[in-house]
C-alpha cells in the first residue's frame, strides 16, 4: 500500500515501489507469493495491481504510476482488508507492507474524522492478525510521527527509510517475509 499524494518524493517512491514489486515477483513463482499494489492519493485509494504472480501483468498495470493530490488512507487501508480477507493465506500468510508519512487528511464518511478512520481500520487488520510492515516516508526536520502511530495500531513494525530504493525496499520485504514464515 504506497501512499502517492502530493509531495517531492512521491514519483520516486513510486519508482522504488515499482522496481521492489518487479523484483520480488521475480521470485514469485518460487516461493509462491503473490503481489498487489494500492495506490492512494487524491480522493481514494486504487488497486493498482490486483493480487498476481505474473511480471508481466505487473509491468502492463504498473507502467502510469500517477502522484499528487491529498492522502486517502483510511480507504487504502479499507481495500487492502478487502484483498487480504479475499487471499487465502492457509498456505502462506501475508505480509501488508504500507509505506506513507501517515499524515491522513481524506475521510471516507463526510465529516469524518480521516486519522480515526484509519485507525479504525488499522485496528481492524490487528484484529486478523495480518503482519504488517510500515515504511515511514515522512521526512524534514519537524516530524510528526504519525507513521509509528499508525505502525502501533497496526501492531507492527515501523522503519524510517531516508534513502527509498527498489533495491533496499525488496530486500526488507524479502527479510521480513522470511522472518514471519519460519
Amino acid at each position: 500500500v504506497v501512499d502517492a499524494s502530493g509531495s517531492m518524493a512521491a514519483q520516486r517512491r513510486m519508482e522504488a515501489v515499482k522496481g521492489a514489486v518487479l523484483t520480488l515477483l521475480t521470485d514469485a513463482y518460487q516461493q509462491r507469493d503473490q503481489v498487489a499494489v494500492i495506490s492512494f492519493r487524491g480522493e481514494s485509494a486504487s488497486v493498482l495491481l490486483p493480487p498476481t504472480r505474473s511480471v508481466d501483468l505487473a509491468e502492463q498495470q504498473l507502467r502510469e504510476l500517477p502522484t499528487g493530490g491529498r492522502t486517502p488512507l483510511a480507504h487504502a487501508l479499507q481495500l487492502a482488508l478487502e484483498i487480504l480477507e479475499k487471499t487465502d493465506s492457509n498456505n502462506m500468510p501475508p505480509l501488508l507492507v504500507l509505506l506513507s508519512d501517515g499524515k491522513a487528511n481524506i475521510a471516507l464518511n463526510d465529516g469524518g474524522d480521516p486519522w480515526q478512520e484509519t485507525l479504525k481500520f488499522a485496528g481492524l487488520l490487528a484484529e486478523r492478525n495480518i503482519p504488517a510492515l510500515v515504511l515511514d516516508t515522512e521526512t524534514g526536520y519537524l516530524r510528526l510521527g504519525k507513521a509509528r502511530q499508525l505502525a502501533e495500531a497496526l501492531g507492527a513494525e515501523c522503519l524510517t527509510l531516508e534513502e527509498l530504493s527498489a533495491e533496499n525496499l525488496a530486500l526488507t520485504i524479502r527479510g521480513r517475509l522470511k522472518f514471519k514464515n519460519n
